[in-house]
């Protein structure tokens, strides 16, 4: 019994390690999300945005892709910050779920502000990348 629990643990190393890899790889893309919005880089939001991506921020507003790139162009919003401080993933195929607290700094026409939020994103691997496909934040208390 033992010895079969032991070979188990051992035959199972594997797939953990494809999971915890996955869940790394949904990090990372999350990461360039942040990056991608500060530096308002348009070819890497066009990459890491789902084309169907529903964008619900904060304030209750909400974008798809095309209005969230529009926006941070024409500079209705501006995000001069975006740092994780944690992140949690789970999966379920090819759908990830990460939730998990930002730092960030708004410039919104005109009123510049820091806001710490808890989010939660919606990440779907079609195309050969991780796509995020809903956003949803929340504000938490300073």
């Amino acid at each position: 019994m033992k010895q079969l629990l032991i070979l188990t643990l051992v035959a199972s190393l594997p797939i953990l390690a494809a999971d915890a890899k996955t869940a790394d790889a949904v990090k990372a893309a999350d990461k360039l999300w942040a990056s991608a919005t500060v530096k308002n880089d348009k070819a890497a939001l066009n990459k890491v945005l789902a084309d169907d991506l529903i964008y619900t921020h904060s304030t209750g507003d909400k974008d798809g892709k095309a209005a969230f790139i529009e926006n941070l162009s024409n500079g209705v919003r501006k995000y001069t910050k975006i740092d994780h401080e944690q992140m949690t993933v789970r999966l379920y195929g090819d759908t990830a779920v990460l939730d998990g607290d930002i730092q960030i700094v708004t410039d919104q026409k005109g009123v510049v502000g820091p806001a710490h939020l808890h989010i939660i994103h919606v990440w779907v691997y079609k195309a050969g990348r991780w796509q995020l496909v809903a956003h949803q934040s929340l504000r938490l208390a300073k």
